[in-house]
C-alpha cells in the first residue's frame, strides 16, 4: 500500500509540474498589448466622437482567454463632457471580442476586433438640475394634477350647507 500511495504521489507530482511549465495558448504580453491598444482605441474613438468631451479617463481594462485564438475584453472608461445644463460625467463599461488573425510573417501576433458591446452606463450631473412646472401651464397639465390651485385654476365654490336646524 505505501508503494501505491508513492506512486499516486509522484504521477500527481509529474502531472502539476506539466500543468504549470506549459506556454498559454496567449501569452502574458499578448495580454498586455491588447490592453494597451485597446485602451488607447478607446481614447481616440471617444475624442474623435465627442468632441466635447475631456478628462477621457481608460479606469479599467482587463482580458480573459476564451478558447485557442479567442480573447474577450472589458474595460471601464469614463469622460467629461459639457451640456447646456452644464458638465456630466459619463462613465461606460463594455466588452469586446478579438480574434487571432493569420500570421503574416512578421512574427508578431494579430489580433482583429470581431465585436463591442457597451453593456451599462451611468451619468452623473456635476450640478442638479431643479424641475419646476411652468408658470403658466393649463389647468389640466400634468404639471397641475395634484397640486393645491392656484390664482390660475380657482377652487370650486363651497357647497351650501344642508339638513334641519
Amino acid at each position: 500500500m505505501k508503494y501505491l500511495a508513492l506512486i499516486v504521489f509522484a504521477a500527481a507530482l509529474i502531472w502539476t509540474w506539466n500543468i504549470v511549465h506549459t506556454d498559454p495558448n496567449v501569452s502574458f504580453e499578448t495580454h498586455s498589448g491588447i490592453q494597451e491598444k485597446l485602451a488607447v482605441l478607446i481614447t481616440d474613438t471617444v475624442k474623435a466622437k465627442k468632441a466635447t468631451a475631456t478628462d477621457v479617463v481608460v479606469e479599467r481594462v482587463w482580458t480573459e482567454l476564451l478558447g485557442p485564438g479567442k480573447v474577450k475584453a472589458f474595460f471601464i472608461y469614463s469622460y467629461k463632457d459639457q451640456t447646456a445644463e452644464g458638465a456630466i460625467n459619463s462613465t461606460i463599461r463594455g466588452e469586446s471580442y478579438l480574434e487571432r488573425q493569420e500570421d503574416d510573417g512578421s512574427g508578431f501576433d494579430r489580433w482583429s476586433l470581431v465585436k463591442v458591446n457597451t453593456t451599462s452606463d451611468a451619468i452623473v450631473f456635476d450640478e442638479g438640475l431643479v424641475v419646476t412646472p411652468r408658470e403658466t401651464a393649463e389647468p389640466n397639465s400634468v404639471f397641475n394634477q395634484g397640486a393645491p390651485p392656484t390664482p390660475e385654476t380657482p377652487s370650486a365654490p363651497a357647497a351650501p350647507a344642508t339638513g334641519n336646524q
